[in-house]
């Protein structure tokens, strides 16, 4: 073959690519022709349906349409969410080829949805098999995180790695769990702004962004969303053929439900129906599956902007039974953060959060009298000290099954912290033994002691002094979605751990615990003082019983309320969006109360209490502190053992 035939034959087939058209099929079409789900990442695995769940269809093909460049997809769990993006990812790398990034939270996430969603469904849909090569190979232009392909390259990265999201053009985005995302990429701004800037060079390109949404007024998906045309999957009605979006709010339910030791709720649903909100007719699960369903969308004009949004719940999704749901509901509601998770993963909605009550009032009432210093149901001690520049503040905590909670004591020592007498004085504190009304004791099992201020170096040595005895440094790390035990740093200097807490997180469970009203699991319980605590000793006396340890002082009064609720949360426009930010509204700023009670429940989560055998423990204790006590009364009283649990009467 001569020179110039090969250079004609080669202007031949560069000419049939050029002006080859851009494909006109869908992504749901493509995926009813070529997917094949995994074994590994599916219930069931083999070829991909997408009438099996109906409303995935306008979320993929919406990525193909026409003047499209935004959609965004609000929904439950479960709801096939990551196989959409898959399906997006597999039609363009085919059918469409160009450069594709997948943006994950962390860069952890990112490897693991390769390894465990995009590398199964590159081995087993052939069409792709042939795309890709493959990872174990000595190519190494392929690896977890970036996969070539002809004419593209599939980068997966981390929204918290700005090296990642910055670089390269790229033409299709797919963002999963946005609302997980940081604010900042390290120091570079939001990661979503960034990586937006990189689809500007392509005049076709489009993005999907996806999440369950998290807390109401600082969810981004929820943003989106109203942002595109607001398109509700809807049934409707086998009565009065109006459409509706199915949710909890028109559910109507028969249960039984029973309650364990602990308090927990344990729910059987025998039945749920939903009722027409507008004829009032009541149909079951099956009836309800088998009516038309579409998508209804609020906000039309949105597609003069190129984006449309849509919102699945999990009552359309054929892999969830609604008895299920409502069991969940049933089970979670009264307790805030379980509540959060239903909301979130099950009913689609951003969850309003408890919180900013309107003064201190409601939680002076509802302090109760302890008979003892520690009250029935205490199966453990954790402790807490704010660090001042003039004094130290303590907060003793009695926890329970399903981290029921006792305010025990709540002090101040005066003095500045670089004098040694005032460490000597909170040790008296820390060190004593709190009782039942048998005797029997408990020591504070773990104190976590802030090292902010001015007084770190104090903080350090009294911890190093008193690592044996399990008191901890801990600093607070404020911002949104850093988890109340961060991370176990160290100090060198000195060779103590020192814990990062986040703060912000500790005070939204306080507050969520805070508003549940009746006594059982997460409640927080707050003693009374003084007076009506005489009244119960001197009946006591005068019953001719035993006198049980009392303490009168616990500190719980009118100011500790008012530190409690110091801070409230308000919306706060930051690089552009609005989030919720804490912020302190107490006149005299004192937030001491609120800090300890996070301090105390970090410190109970970082000991991962057992309290089954904690139970059998003070259990047993009890039994023998009656034995004691006879023996005492014969002149044979065997000397008090010592430890978490003291043994012996007072």
């Amino acid at each position: 073959m001569t020179m110039k035939k090969k250079t004609v034959e080669l202007f031949q087939r560069i000419c049939r690519l050029a002006f080859t058209p851009i494909p006109k099929t869908s992504v749901s079409e493509w995926a009813d022709q070529y997917r094949i789900l995994s074994s590994e990442s599916s219930a069931e695995p083999g070829q991909w349906r997408t009438d099996r769940a109906p409303y995935q269809r306008e979320i993929m093909d919406a990525f193909t349409q026409p003047g499209i460049h935004k959609v965004v997809a609000k929904t439950a769990s479960q709801v096939g969410k990551s196989d959409i993006m898959n399906n997006v990812m597999g039609r363009f790398a085919h059918l469409d080829p160009g450069p594709i990034m997948m943006v994950q939270p962390t860069i952890t996430d990112s490897e693991d949805f390769s390894k465990s969603r995009i590398a199964p469904m590159i081995r087993d849909t052939k069409i792709l098999t042939n795309l890709f090569s493959d990872v174990k190979s000595r190519d190494t232009s392929n690896t977890i995180l970036s996969k070539l392909f002809p004419g593209g390259r599939l980068i997966m990265c981390g929204a918290n790695s700005p090296n990642g999201l910055a670089g390269r053009p790229i033409r299709i985005l797919l963002a999963d769990e946005i609302n997980r995302f940081p604010d900042s990429a390290g120091t570079e701004g939001d990661p979503l702004d960034i990586v937006f800037k990189r689809l500007t060079t392509f005049w076709n390109w489009v993005a999907g962004l996806f999440s369950t949404p998290t807390i109401k007024g600082s969810s981004r998906i929820d943003t989106e969303y109203m942002a595109g045309t607001q398109e509700e999957w809807q049934h409707e009605c086998p009565n009065c053929q109006e459409n509706h979006l199915i949710t909890h709010r028109d559910m109507v339910y028969d249960y039984t439900e029973t309650k364990n030791d602990d308090g927990t709720k344990f729910i059987v649903v025998h039945w749920v129906k939903w009722r027409c909100p507008d004829c009032g007719y009541e149909f079951d699960e099956q009836t309800m599956r088998a009516t038309p369903q579409k998508y209804v969308a609020h906000n039309p004009n949105a597609l003069k902007n190129g984006v449309r949004s849509f919102f699945v719940n999990c009552f359309a999704s054929p892999w969830l039974k609604w008895t299920d749901m409502i069991r969940e509901y049933l089970e979670a509601k009264g307790d805030p953060e379980r509540e959060k998770v239903v909301f979130n993963t099950r009913f689609g909605e951003a969850y309003e959060q408890k919180g900013n009550f309107e003064d201190e009032a409601i939680f002076l009432k509802r302090r109760e009298a302890y008979p003892a210093a520690l009250p029935d149901g205490v199966l453990l001690l954790t402790a807490a000290v704010d660090t001042q520049d003039n004094r130290l503040e303590y907060e003793i905590c009695g926890w329970g099954d399903s981290e029921e909670n006792w305010g025990i004591k709540k002090g101040i020592v005066l003095g500045v912290p670089d004098r040694q007498e005032t460490w000597d004085e909170l040790d008296q504190q820390l060190d004593r033994a709190y009782r039942f009304t048998n005797g029997t004791g408990l020591v504070v099992a773990r104190t976590f002691i802030d090292s902010g201020g001015h007084y770190t170096k104090e903080v350090y040595k009294y911890c190093y002094r008193n690592m044996h005895k399990n008191r901890f440094a801990i600093k607070g790390m404020p911002g949104a979605g850093v988890p109340l035990i961060y991370k176990i740093s160290a100090v060198k200097e000195y060779g103590i751990p020192l814990v990062l807490i986040g703060v912000d997180s500790g005070k939204q469970y306080v507050f969520d615990r805070l508003s549940i009203e009746e006594p059982g699991p997460k409640y927080f319980h707050f003693p009374l003082d003084q007076d009506k605590e005489n009244m119960i000793a001197e009946a006591i006396k005068k019953a001719g019983m035993h006198l049980p340890e009392l303490l009168l002082m616990r500190g719980y009064d009118q100011i500790y309320f008012k530190g409690l609720v110091a801070e409230q949360l308000v919306p706060k426009k930051e690089r552009g969006r609005v989030v919720m930010v804490w912020q302190n509204i107490a006149k005299d700023k004192r937030n001491e109360p609120l800090d300890l009670r996070v301090y105390n429940l970090a410190c109970l989560h970082s000991i991962n209490p057992d309290w089954e055998t904690y139970k059998q423990l003070i259990q047993g204790t009890k039994q023998e502190a009656i034995r004691m006590k006879s023996e005492q009364k014969a002149g044979n009283s065997p000397p008090p053992k010592y430890g978490c649990i003291k043994k012996g009467v007072s």
